[in-house]
Formats: C-alpha cells, structure tokens, sequence
C-alpha cells in the first residue's frame, strides 16, 4: 500500500502512541497480544505503525490499551 509522507507519518504516530501506551502500563507484547486475540508480529506491525496491518488489529490493541477513545477524535 503506498501513502503518502504525510500518511506515514500518521500511521507511524499512532504505533509509536500504541508501543508508549503499552510500556508505561508496564505490558509485554505477549500480554497485549493475548488479550487482543493478535499475534506478536501483529503486534509489531502495529507498533511500527504498518499500513499493511488491518484497521481492526489496530482498533484492538488500542481497546486493550484503554486508547480506543483516541479514534473518535
């Protein structure tokens, strides 16, 4: 999937937000996963802020993280 620079810079916000997110509450990626009904390179992906992984593992690992508020603005 191409996007643009602006795009990606986006994407990659969001997955930084989602790994900052996840370390603060003192999570592993394994406990996040889990409970998001992911897999760790799923994980990954998202927290690389990857266009390729789906808007659904997105919104689930920030419903996980308590973040999923931050969609709706």
């Amino acid at each position: 999937m191409k996007l643009t620079n602006k795009q990606g810079a986006i994407l990659r916000q969001l997955g930084l937000n989602i790994k900052r997110a996840r370390l603060r509450r003192k999570q592993t990626m394994e406990a996040v996963s889990t409970a998001a009904g992911i897999s760790v390179p799923t994980l990954r992906s998202i927290e690389k802020g990857d266009p390729n992984t789906s808007m659904g593992a997105y919104f689930l690992a920030l419903f996980i993280l308590g973040l999923e508020k931050d969609l709706a603005r």
